[in-house]
Parts: structure tokens; sequence; C-alpha cells
């Protein structure tokens, strides 16, 4: 898997390079795109029209693609470690299921 980061002063965005099964927190979603914005309540969304879909079109993502999450810290804060993206409260696993999820947010790519 090609997977890619893009970072601008407003959002994190991971790019899977097509779309892919994720497991999450809250259960099996369809993805390309995992993004990360700051908002004050941390948490997910997937697709509609809701909190963000208009930040994900400016953006020029999809967000029947696109796999939100919204952190109440500086999503700029990030680390790479081997195939784990580390943001304060959440993880994204691109090399699949983890031997235990360290934090609340969380998404593993299917193998």
């Amino acid at each position: 898997m090609q997977a890619s980061l893009k970072v601008t002063p407003s959002l994190l965005v991971l790019d899977l390079g097509e779309v892919r099964r994720l497991v999450t927190q809250d259960g099996p979603r369809l993805a390309r795109y995992v993004a990360v914005v700051r908002a004050a309540r941390p948490g997910c969304v997937r697709g509609g029209r809701r909190a963000g879909h208009a930040h994900l079109m400016r953006a020029g993502l999809p967000p029947g693609e696109t796999l939100l999450y919204t952190l109440p810290e500086d999503p700029l804060n990030f680390e790479q470690e081997g195939s784990t993206l580390r943001l304060p409260g959440l993880r994204v696993y691109l090399a699949g299921p983890p031997e235990f999820v360290e934090t609340p947010l969380y998404a593993w790519v299917e193998p």
C-alpha cells in the first residue's frame, strides 16, 4: 500500500491511495482519506453533510471517501513511528490491527 501524508496549516490528510476497509472505534468503514482537523469536541465523522463537510470540500476531498477525525489538539502535532501515525488521542495503524489500541480514537487498515 502506498500512502501519502499532506499537511496544511489547518488539516492533516492521509491518502491511502485507494478506498480501503478500515476498522475504527465505531466499527468498519470504507475510506480512501483519513483527515484530521481541530475542533472543540473529539470525534469521528464519516460522509454526509455534517460538521466538517464544507472544510473537506474546500480542501478538495470527497466527503463520501473521507473519514474525518476532529481533535481539540493541534492536528499538526503528530509523529509517525513506523507504520503508525500518532496524534493526541488518535492512532492510525497502517499495517493492520495493533497488539493493543492505545487511544480512544483509532483506525487500522485491514490487510
